[in-house]
Formats: structure tokens, C-alpha cells, sequence
């Protein structure tokens, strides 16, 4: 489904927010849906357009319209079923919401409780009070501010010996850096 793939590869960029994600499944679902409904529209509209070559040729029946109709709602189906498919489990996006290194200092002020209940709903091996306390720890230091992406903060755990102390950050960033994104 090429709507589907184009969509999918849109949610692979860096840059996006978990929250912008789900809004753009959500709004592309919807417009499918849309144009699920407005399918004798567009079958009339592209009678207007396409006409058929009179000739030699047998006639069709008079179900051809009904034909179309049909097999449209069967691909219109098809494409909503796929990205449902696909993005049913989309919590894990907002997982790596917490370890966005631009946002620490936001998250230091006010902590983002919402990304947090979400992430511990979808990986229910997770402390959840353990992993606050830990990363209200790795926002108010400003070492962790000036590391780019889950792996490299992952590898100051490490380095840093940090990796029995914050072992809650420390599972959850193993658990982001091995998760493909588009799964």
C-alpha cells in the first residue's frame, strides 16, 4: 500500500514528537475513511472523465459500476486495516520522548508525567516511580544535556558507572535503542 508506505517513512524521521505521530496516523485513517465514504463520487466523477471506447468490442455488463464500487471499498479497506496493522502499537514512539536531550531542561521544571504513564503502560517490566526519580536525576544534570540521541546517552550510563544506579533509564534506553521504531 504506497499511502501506507509514505506515511510510515514520514514517521521514521528524527525530528518528530510521539504526540505528532499519533495525530498523523490518526488524520490519515481519517482521510481514508473519508474517501471510503465518498466513493460514489469519485466512481462518478471518474465516469464523467473515462468513457468507455464504443466498437467491436462486447459490451460489458451493466454491473461494471457496481464492480468498481466495490473493489474501491476493497482497497479503501485494505489501506486502513494496513495502518492499523502496522501503527497498532504506536506507544512505543513516545517512549524515547523522555531522552530528548532539548527537552531536559523543560522536563527538569515540569516533568512529563503523561510520556512517563504511557511509556510504563507499554513496557509494564518498568518501575515506574524508580524511573521518575531517575530521570528527574539525568534532567537536572547538565552533562546529560549535551549528549545527542538515546545511544549516546546510553553509553554514559555505562561509561560513567551509572548503570547499577540508574538501572531503570538504563533498561528502558536498552529497550528504545534495540526496538525498531517502525515495528
Amino acid at each position: 500500500m504506497p499511502h501506507v508506505d509514505i506515511l510510515f517513512i514520514q514517521l521514521q524521521k528524527r525530528k518528530t514528537e510521539p504526540a505528532q505521530d499519533e495525530t498523523a496516523i490518526d488524520n490519515f485513517e481519517k482521510r481514508i475513511v473519508d474517501v471510503r465514504n465518498k466513493i460514489d463520487d469519485i466512481i462518478n466523477e471518474a465516469k464523467s472523465i473515462c468513457t468507455e471506447p464504443r466498437g467491436n468490442k462486447r459490451r460489458r455488463h451493466n454491473n461494471s459500476s457496481h464492480d468498481h464500487r466495490v473493489a474501491t471499498l476493497e482497497v479503501c479497506e485494505n489501506i486502513v486495516n494496513s495502518a492499523n496493522e502496522r501503527f497498532q502499537f504506536k506507544d512505543h514512539l513516545v517512549a524515547a520522548s523522555p531522552f530528548f536531550p532539548e527537552h531536559f531542561g523543560e522536563y527538569c521544571g515540569k516533568f512529563p508525567d503523561d510520556k512517563l504513564e504511557t511509556t510504563c503502560l507499554a513496557y509494564l517490566e518498568l518501575e515506574k516511580s524508580r524511573l521518575k526519580t531517575e530521570l528527574s536525576v539525568i534532567y537536572a544534570r547538565n552533562d546529560c544535556r549535551d549528549l545527542h540521541g538515546t545511544l549516546s546517552l546510553l553509553k554514559f550510563l555505562i561509561q560513567n558507572s551509572l548503570k547499577e544506579t540508574l538501572k531503570g533509564a538504563k533498561k528502558l534506553l536498552e529497550i528504545i535503542v534495540t526496538t525498531p521504531m517502525s515495528t
